[in-house]
């Protein structure tokens, strides 16, 4: 193990200690003259993919997590036994979020500890900071943000399938949500973008399904839209590490409607039907 990825494990763990958090942000550096990219979008959208393709690129620095896994400014639904879940603790993360501000300088001072400071983009990714949009537009200046949004077919059934139930969690016991939780987080995630976007200085909205059919486009066009160079073409025909597992930039949303059964389906379109329609999603 080496000395960042034993940083990084122990900061995930103990990050909530004052006694560990705060001589972290009084050992960081401080971060000035970078832009930041945000990816947002709800769980099992591509957005962990799309972070370690941008991240790649030659002048972006991104994190070996999770933005909200190094920092003790920023609660996560887990905090609340709701993992991969995040609209079923509204109240909670929206009482902390908007009562109890964040830190910004302790976050970059948290933060810097991991990113490479010598390149003038850095790209954060963490789901739950969804509902602090406003926050980073405003204190993480000149901050880009990338909006990935994927089929509620696929992300309902992949949240119900990857999630590990928290032990404190009213369905534990069962070991996984009901499909009709899973479909609403898609619904919950794209309301709450759909509430902020028009107030950000720079919001850029991509598909899963373009972006997998046709990789090189669409990132070409977040390069673009944030002032990076284009890459080689070779980049795109390389593979990837998400959650662990090497592969090569693939659409998979086939592979969860076969999983889907017919009551799942039905009750999916009764919850998402609407905004499955808006995005131009055909309904099974």
């Amino acid at each position: 193990m080496t000395k960042s990825e034993l940083l990084h494990k122990v900061t995930a763990r103990f990050k909530g200690y004052p006694v560990y958090s705060k001589p972290l942000a009084w050992t960081g550096k401080e971060i000035t003259h970078h832009q930041w990219i945000f990816i947002i979008g709800c769980y099992n959208s591509g957005t962990t993919l799309l972070d370690q393709i941008l991240s790649a690129h030659s002048k972006v620095s991104g994190l070996p997590d999770e933005g909200v896994m190094l920092t003790d400014q920023l609660p996560r639904p887990e905090d609340f036994n709701w993992r991969r879940m995040w609209w079923k603790c509204e109240e909670e993360i929206d009482n902390y979020t908007f009562e109890n501000q964040p830190n910004s300088r302790t976050i970059k001072n948290h933060w810097s500890h991991f990113y490479d400071l010598t390149k003038p983009y850095l790209v954060e990714k963490s789901i739950s900071n969804i509902y602090r949009l406003a926050f980073f537009d405003k204190e993480f200046q000149p901050a880009y943000f990338v909006h990935i949004v994927r089929n509620g077919y696929a992300v309902a059934e992949g949240i119900q399938r990857k999630v590990n139930i928290m032990k404190n969690n009213p369905f534990f016991a069962q070991k996984k949500y009901p499909i009709e939780y899973c479909a609403m987080q898609w619904v919950k995630s794209l309301q709450k973008v759909e509430e902020k976007k028009a107030n950000l200085s720079n919001f850029l909205e991509i598909k899963y399904e373009d972006f997998t059919a046709n990789p090189k486009k669409v990132v070409n066009e977040i390069y673009d839209f944030v002032g990076l160079e284009h890459v080689e073409d070779d980049f795109f025909k390389r593979s990837f590490k998400v959650h662990e597992k090497e592969n090569l930039i693939t659409n998979m949303n086939v592979n969860s409607f076969k999983r889907l059964a017919k009551e799942d389906i039905r009750i999916i379109n009764k919850i998402a039907g609407e905004y499955l329609e808006k995005y131009n999603y055909k309904l099974l």
